[in-house]
């Protein structure tokens, strides 16, 4: 059985993907990819430079004062001490010719960039003074201005007497009096360290006669103290008992601490006082 069909056949576009150009080129060239362009044109890059320039040679500095005077300009380009004669039929005529012709110019040229570079500088140097000048001007201008409308306007009230005075050293009226007073004060703390002194050294001079000294009183005050019998500083009944420990050990820390006083000061006062009696007792002198 044959059935007759009419239907409308579809074509098929076939699409070839490629990511190449149209353009023959190879797939080391950047046209090898078709990436499509802005409208609006690209700024150009900036070229890079490679390397550095070198910094660039002070032409007139200040210890060659005389470099741009025709003294400088005249000697650094002489003129030939003698001419030289060029001979008929010579065959290096021509190129004696073109040498000289080359050091006159070098000579002109010299001398005519020395002169330039200098009027060059002085112009640059002038231009520079001038900037400097305007910009110091504008800074005093600006500097001394009032303030403005806006600013002053709108500025908290402040009363005339809190206004900071443009003096950088406050007024002091009463300067020398404080002065003369603090100058007595000194002198009279010179004066009393003074008499401490003296009283300190005139003690010192009093109890260095019992003072050891040699080997001899050494063992001699060994003797005394360390003996069987103890001696009369240890014999209280006597009435003699002079050393520190004849009457008991000094308080110690736990002592101390077990003491109570109504504040740290009663109790760092009687600590002192311990220690001192403790140091006069052991050194021989008044402290």
């Amino acid at each position: 059985m044959s059935f007759s069909r009419n239907c409308r056949t579809a074509r098929v576009q076939v699409r070839s993907f490629s990511i190449s150009s149209n353009l023959r080129v190879g797939p080391e060239s950047p046209n090898y990819l078709d990436v499509p362009k802005t409208l609006q044109p690209d700024l150009p890059p900036k070229p890079q430079v490679k390397g550095t320039l070198p910094v660039p040679r002070e032409i007139f500095p200040r210890r060659r004062a005389d470099k741009p005077t025709w003294a400088y300009i005249s000697a650094a380009t002489p003129e030939p001490t003698k001419e030289r004669m060029i001979r008929k039929g010579d065959p290096n005529a021509e190129i004696i010719q073109w040498k000289q012709k080359m050091a006159e110019s070098r000579r002109a040229n010299l001398r005519d960039g020395l002169r330039e570079l200098y009027q060059r500088k002085q112009a640059t140097d002038d231009l520079m003074m001038r900037r400097s000048a305007a910009k110091q001007a504008r800074r005093e201008r600006v500097f001394k201005q009032p303030p403005r409308d806006d600013e002053r306007l709108t500025r908290p009230t402040t009363v005339a007497a809190m206004k900071p005075t443009q003096s950088a050293i406050l007024p002091d009226p009463d300067r020398e009096a404080r002065l003369a007073l603090s100058r007595e004060r000194v002198l009279t703390k010179q004066l009393e360290k003074s008499a401490i002194r003296q009283t300190d050294l005139h003690t010192l001079y009093m109890n260095a006669r019992n003072f050891i000294t040699t080997e001899s009183q050494l063992e001699q005050e060994i003797e005394a103290k360390f003996r069987e019998d103890g001696g009369d500083e240890w014999n209280t009944d006597s009435g003699y008992g002079v050393n520190v420990w004849a009457k008991g050990a000094p308080p110690t820390i736990q002592d101390t601490v077990k003491i109570q006083t109504k504040d740290e000061n009663g109790r760092w006062k009687f600590e002192q006082e311990r220690m001192r009696k403790v140091v006069e007792t052991i050194t021989g002198g008044k402290m």
